[in-house]
């Protein structure tokens, strides 16, 4: 069976094509094409190894049926100057809100999504993500002093600039803190640096810098306007065995709701959570049981789990209900 995924930005560093990383991961069997509409950098490239990846101007029928897919799934794909080819079965799995194009099935990244696009909770999937690549010689939580940090996409919405006030009231209530940032924009950084009071180390975005969850003992992430759909961050600190403090909305709310992390309203609660860690075997108890928990549900392999039955269910319609042909997840590539 051959997969063709459809993204539309070409970097790993963003959430649907990290997605899409999944999947291939997740259906390992199988033969997989990964297609996107903006040029793709090298590190892309290498981390979709061996998965062909291509690219093109837009999604159109022509496209897609030189592939000759069995399967199409788009990622956010949008409507304008986009369709599809009849002889495939279609999803689309939505990552946030906006206008996309029908296909034969269409996915949300998270309840919260689905809520806010007024679709049904069945058709919810959430993603799942890999474990962090363990460093050679990991740091020993709970052997010096606290360290948590913020990864994100390297974008200045990302990184607002009410960042160093919030991170300056957190670093003068606790002194104790080293404070890591990865992705932070340059102009965001002597601001922040500043916030922390000289405690803070910055590290360039990459597929690599999940690394840094094992060496952290919290990740932090607060933004008080931009609502993370899923947030799949939270899900890989908890594989690393590093415990999630996130602001308590959208998709981290219900990834919440499986791992005990730390969810926050207000300022006061993002530095009780901090205290919360302060002592070592609370914080290595802790740490221990949102790995677990993590990994039960937002593994690779229960997210393969979660998108066959969706699969399958989409081969299983009459024909009359939808425009494609039927596909099975059973075939092999």
């Amino acid at each position: 069976m051959h997969v063709l995924q459809v993204c539309n930005v070409g970097s790993i560093v963003g959430g649907t094509a990290a997605c899409a990383w999944s999947l291939t991961r997740a259906w390992p069997l199988l033969r997989h094409t990964v297609a996107f509409l903006s040029p793709v950098d090298s590190m892309t490239r290498q981390v979709f190894q061996p998965h062909p990846v291509v690219t093109w101007p837009h999604c159109g029928t022509e496209q897609i049926q030189s592939q000759q897919p069995d399967l199409v799934i788009l990622h956010n794909i949008g409507q304008s100057g986009a369709s599809l080819w009849d002889g495939a079965c279609s999803i689309q799995y939505v990552h946030s809100v906006g206008t996309r194009l029908i296909a034969d099935q269409t996915l949300y990244c998270s309840d919260w999504l689905a809520r806010q696009c007024r679709a049904s909770e069945d058709s919810v999937v959430w993603q799942g993500v890999p474990v962090p690549v363990r460093p050679v010689t990991p740091r020993v939580r709970g052997s010096d002093r606290l360290r948590i940090g913020r990864i994100c996409t390297p974008s200045l919405r990302k990184w607002p600039d009410t960042l160093p006030v919030f991170y300056s009231h957190l670093a003068s209530r606790h002194p104790q803190v080293d404070w890591e940032f990865v992705g932070c924009p340059i102009s965001m950084q002597s601001p922040l640096q500043a916030a922390c009071r000289g405690q803070a180390t910055f590290y360039a975005s990459g597929w690599n810098a999940r690394s840094l969850l094992w060496d952290w003992d919290a990740l932090l992430y607060h933004h008080p306007s931009l609502t993370e759909s899923f947030g799949r961050t939270l899900a890989e600190a908890a594989r690393a065995g590093c415990v999630p403090i996130v602001d308590q909305r959208g998709g981290f709310s219900e990834q919440l709701d499986i791992i005990s992390g730390m969810g926050c309203r207000t300022l006061a609660e993002f530095s009780d959570s901090i205290s919360a860690l302060s002592d070592p075997e609370a914080r290595r108890c802790l740490s221990q049981q949102v790995q677990s928990q993590a990994n039960s549900t937002f593994s690779i392999e229960a997210f393969g789990r979660r998108m066959s039955l969706v699969v399958e269910r989409l081969a299983s319609r009459p024909v009359s209900t939808y425009t494609s042909s039927p596909c099975s997840i059973n075939d092999e590539a």
